[in-house]
Formats: structure tokens, C-alpha cells, sequence
């Protein structure tokens, strides 16, 4: 990863409670679910959890145009798409709201090259913390509809094949072993 800002002690904790959170459902999922031998994962959260990556949330620059609501996987994925030469990657996967209280939401939004956030659904004000996977392989960017881990079709061919690490970036700050299924 590139240089970006050390985390600081509350966005770790943030970033700790996130991927509690994630865990809690992949323990849930996967005690309620049977899944074919031979699949790469058990559930989607299981995927975030062995693939994730703690991305760290900055303002957001004056000239970011909010996109909209409730959109945020096709608009991350056509705002990277806009921007592919500035190095900004699709990424998604959960996110604890800015909103004063601490709501973990699934979401998606935009990794620059230094591993910092960019949200252009919450252009306002981002996250408190975002953990997710982000992918560089623009064919596999939801351009429309739902997200990789939240649209049925998308999700079951990765639950089955996993994802290629070609298509995986090399951004923000891997989760540790301990935190990995």
C-alpha cells in the first residue's frame, strides 16, 4: 500500500466494531446455511472477512458532487469507472454510518491509491470506519443493481469460484490473521 495517513486510536475501534459485526453475521449465516462441497466460501460475510481490507475515511474533496441515495454500488462503480486514470478502485463491503450513531451498513464506495475513502453516495460526511474488499477488475464492478456481497447473482458465483487475485488491489490495511476466519 501506499502512504496514507496513520489510523488513528477511534478509527481502529471503529474499524474493531465494524468487523465484529461481520463476524457476528458470518457465524449466523453460516450455522443457518448448508453450503456444496467444494465452494470457495460459506457466505458472503466469511469472503469479507478472509479477503477484507480497512480503508480509512477522510473528508470529502469540495468538488465531490454527491450521487444518489441508496445507489452506492452502481454509483461507486461509475464514479471509478470516471475516474480509472487517478487510480481510484471499487471497493465494497460494510460501513459504520457518520450519522451519530453507530448503524454498520453494507455499502460500497471508491479507494484512492493512498487507501483512503472516497464516498460519492456520502459525499457529505464519510464513514466512520469502512472494511471491504477492493477490486481493480472493472468487468466485475456493479454498474447496475445491487453489489458483489448483496446482489444474489453476483454473490453465488464468487460464494462458488471466489474471486481471482488479479481482480483483488492491493489497498488499505489488511485485516489481521486473528481477525480472518
Amino acid at each position: 500500500m501506499m502512504g496514507s495517513a496513520l489510523p488513528t486510536a477511534s478509527l481502529i475501534a471503529a474499524e474493531d466494531s465494524l468487523i465484529g459485526h461481520i463476524r457476528q453475521l458470518a457465524e449466523i449465516t453460516s450455522k443457518a446455511s448448508r453450503v456444496p462441497e467444494g465452494w470457495s466460501y460459506q457466505n458472503s460475510y466469511q469472503l469479507l472477512m478472509t479477503l477484507g481490507r480497512r480503508f480509512t475515511p477522510v473528508a470529502s474533496p469540495d468538488d465531490l458532487i454527491g450521487m444518489p441515495a441508496r445507489l452506492c454500488y452502481s454509483n461507486s462503480a461509475r464514479y471509478a469507472q470516471a475516474h480509472r486514470d487517478e487510480g481510484l478502485v471499487y471497493a465494497e463491503g460494510f460501513s459504520l454510518t457518520h450519522a451519530g450513531i453507530d448503524v454498520c451498513l453494507p455499502h460500497a464506495w471508491v479507494v484512492r491509491p493512498d487507501g483512503t475513502v472516497l464516498d460519492p453516495t456520502w459525499h457529505d460526511a464519510p464513514g466512520r470506519a469502512y472494511v471491504g474488499i477492493p477490486v481493480k477488475d472493472f468487468r466485475l464492478w456493479p454498474f447496475e443493481g445491487g453489489g458483489l456481497l448483496q446482489d444474489f447473482d453476483r454473490t453465488l458465483s464468487l460464494l462458488r469460484d471466489g474471486i481471482p487475485q488479479s481482480a483483488l488491489a492491493d489497498l488499505g490495511r489488511p485485516l489481521s490473521p486473528s481477525e480472518r476466519p
